[in-house]
């Protein structure tokens, strides 16, 4: 239960659903802090995970590059294989993508020469997930499925859970008459009587399927490019994904708990900064990769549920 959407060659926004937290934090580590394959990360990053040793997983994330990934669940779908030296647990690719990659194009080339283990980290399982890595000038999904990790361009580029992307692109297909426009009239030539109303049919369930159309949407229609400044841009972010996020008590997984949006983030990929808010306080928080964090030698873990500025 989450979506994330890339808006433009700038800003990306990030859902985080699910029916409990896992302790996560506001991370952030400097160069060579952290081991990833056989080097250390060679880039500065931050994003939001937890710290299971010397390497934190992280389920988002941007690196001083103004790189960034997200990981989304994708129960049922993801099939891992990897038992070699070049396999990597699920819950560590978003880290060492940041860690280790400029681009887009330099994570393509680097994930396709790697698997994903079949096997956990420590009492970790391998998390069913696929993911969406973007920077300014491109997005692409990586998704672990039978035949291997298929990698393609994201066009839309945003991403919720499964089934896979090809699934929800075809959906689309469902909503060709979808606007922000007026319409001039109804069924028959009957008189609108409501703003709105061009997009009637937009789905609003929280379903994954309903959440990429309507997450498709709102990317199309936010414009970005007029807002007089970064706050501006970030308050408009937030309040598009607040269009995919998910009331608390509005659904719930097979055991009975309430799945809901537990924090979500707006992320400047040209001056790499987090923006976040959470459901225990709605205020926007902000930290910056500035160069007195990257330098700092160790990794910086910041809890954000129920605190005030960062």
């Amino acid at each position: 239960m989450c979506t994330a959407i890339k808006f433009n060659d700038r800003f990306f926004g990030r859902t985080f659903d699910y029916h409990k937290s896992y302790g996560e934090e506001l991370i952030i580590l400097p160069r060579g802090a952290a081991p990833l394959l056989e080097s250390e990360n060679r880039y500065a990053l931050m994003g939001v995970g937890v710290s299971r040793g010397a390497t934190p997983m992280l389920f988002d994330g941007v690196n001083e590059w103004g790189l960034v990934a997200a990981a989304l669940n994708f129960p049922g779908y993801a099939v891992y294989r990897g038992e070699g030296d070049r396999s990597i647990h699920s819950g560590l690719l978003t880290t060492l993508v940041l860690g280790l990659c400029r681009s887009v194009d330099e994570a393509r080339g680097m994930l396709e020469k790697l698997e994903i283990s079949s096997h956990g980290e420590g009492e970790l399982p391998p998390s069913p997930l696929h993911w969406i890595i973007a920077d300014g000038r491109e997005a692409m999904v990586v998704e672990p499925l039978d035949g291997g990790l298929c990698i393609k361009a994201a066009e839309p580029a945003l991403l919720t859970n499964a089934p896979d992307y090809s699934f929800h692109l075809t959906r689309l297909a469902d909503f060709p008459s979808l606007t922000a426009e007026y319409p001039s009239c109804g069924l028959g030539g009957i008189r609108t009587y409501s703003m709105g109303m061009g997009a009637v049919g937009l789905p609003g369930d929280f379903s994954s399927a309903s959440r990429f159309v309507r997450g498709a949407f709102v990317r199309e229609h936010t414009e970005l490019d007029a807002c007089p400044d970064t706050e501006a841009a970030v308050n408009r972010v937030l309040s598009a994904m607040a269009a995919v996020s998910v009331p608390h008590g509005c659904v719930q997984n097979r055991e009975g708990e309430p799945s809901f949006t537990r924090y979500t983030v707006a992320i400047d990929m040209e001056s790499p900064a987090y923006y976040i808010t959470d459901h225990t306080c709605h205020s926007v928080r902000g930290v910056g990769l500035e160069d007195r964090l990257t330098h700092s030698g160790k990794m910086i873990r910041m809890p954000f549920y129920g605190m005030g500025e960062l």
